[in-house]
């Protein structure tokens, strides 16, 4: 067998394989826009003495963003004597503490948590934070986050009805799709989890995962299970195979959005994703095996876990594509393997019309990301700016997310990246 017959057959398997979890997406995607016509009427609980007492959790790193959100925690419509609100600040710049403790001081409710350092990035943060918490439940909210007044008495329904949940996850809603092709393709990531995975995972599996932000944690589980992962740069999906595999559940309250950003410069969206990419890769490697292996977990809770990470599974089979593909081409239009020379088939219009019907049966992420910004209102007004975005930004930015995959599997460490956000610069 000749080299280039090995090159044609691991890109006809890598291909299939794309084909078929493409087609996973076209029916995912298909299910979704049809939960998104019955998604359930926002529901809150009258009776206050049922409400349970929470900590709101805002950590932070040189980011007076952190101020626009604990301004929108402080007008929550919660029982006051149920509710604690803290900044985690580990800022280096003295002028950003500075102007925290000055929010501070005129809020006295606003409770400040320091430590010296980032060691632990955020995940460190929020294990300095917990034993400082009063609340049954943790509110983790990132700094660029904008809660409404009715935030946390809806989010808190699921856990009232169901005390043995692990906890709840809102979904999110960006702000700032428009702003330019980056944060249309960052849209189009978060849109994919939040109105299309998360959304369909509810209604089959009864399944979520925490995703960071906008989350109800449970702080009895959280400690039980040794708090969270310091160094973990998805320290929310470390924590949710954890407390998955140990047999709880979590809920997703899709009809509950919660405003944020998404990176606003491509070189962020690029770091971002890497960081993501790197981090859920650590998570499975660690705590996969005890999921998918295990007897007593149901069959379709592990579904919910490898659906939620197959966006990489496609990424990974669609950068292995690209590569192969492209060597295989080389190989066959210039001869390079003699003994498998196949010049003579190659002609630009078979090129073009293969491409097309790969890029075609391969599209489905791109599909679900058409279908998410519909479900999202926006209707054809990002349609071609988005499929430009996918296939120049979004190529880019998978062989970022390819290096994350990469360096986690071969266990090398990563450093936490800033994003820059537009609250930074309009602090309350």
């Amino acid at each position: 067998m000749g080299f280039h017959t090995i090159i044609k057959t691991a890109f006809e398997i890598a291909l299939m394989g794309a084909f078929a979890l493409s087609l996973g997406y076209f029916i995912v995607t298909a299910f979704a826009l049809a939960l998104s016509r019955l998604r359930d009427k926002p529901e809150i609980i009258g009776d206050e003495s049922l409400y349970p007492t929470v900590t709101v959790q805002i950590p932070t790193y040189n980011e007076l963003a952190a101020l626009n959100c604990a301004a929108r925690c402080l007008e929550f419509d919660y029982p006051a004597d149920k509710l604690q609100i803290m900044i985690g600040d580990d800022s280096n710049q003295p002028e950003v503490s500075a102007k925290i403790d000055a929010f501070a001081a005129a809020n006295p409710r606003l409770e400040i948590s320091r430590r010296g350092d980032n060691v632990g990035f955020k995940p460190g943060n929020l294990n300095v934070m917990l034993p400082k918490a009063k609340g049954d439940y943790l509110l983790i909210l990132d700094s660029d986050f904008l809660p409404k007044k009715d935030f946390l008495k809806r989010l808190v329904v699921p856990v009232i009805k169901d005390p043995t949940l692990a906890g709840a996850q809102a979904a999110w809603r960006i702000i700032n799709v428009h702003d330019n092709h980056s944060t249309l393709m960052g849209t189009g990531i978060v849109n994919i989890i939040h109105s299309v995975i998360l959304p369909f995972l509810k209604a089959t599996t009864k399944q979520c995962v925490f995703c960071g932000s906008g989350e109800l944690v449970k702080k009895s589980y959280l400690i039980e299970h040794g708090g969270w992962t310091a160094g973990a740069l998805t320290e929310d999906v470390d924590y949710s195979l954890r407390v998955i595999a140990a047999g709880k559940k979590i809920a997703y309250v899709d009809d509950l959005r919660i405003r944020c950003e998404v990176p606003y410069t491509p070189g962020d969206l690029f770091k971002q994703q890497m960081r993501w990419a790197y981090g859920v890769m650590r998570a499975f490697m660690a705590h996969g095996g005890k999921l998918f292996f295990s007897r007593t977990i149901q069959k379709r809770t592990k579904f919910a876990a490898f659906l939620f990470s197959s966006g990489y599974v496609m990424i990974t089979l669609l950068l292995l594509t690209m590569v192969l593909g492209i060597l295989n081409l080389v190989f066959g239009v210039f001869g390079v393997d003699p003994s498998a020379a196949q010049s003579s088939s190659y002609t630009v219009g078979n090129l073009v019309y293969d491409t097309m019907v790969n890029l075609l049966l391969t599209c489905g992420m791109i599909v679900s990301s058409i279908a998410a910004g519909f479900i999202n209102g926006f209707g054809f007004r990002g349609i071609g700016r988005l499929i430009v975005a996918s296939f120049t930004i979004g190529v880019i930015c998978m062989f970022f997310v390819g290096r994350g995959l990469i360096t986690a599997s071969l266990g090398l460490p990563m450093k936490w990246f800033m994003m820059k956000k537009a609250g930074n610069s309009s602090a309350a």
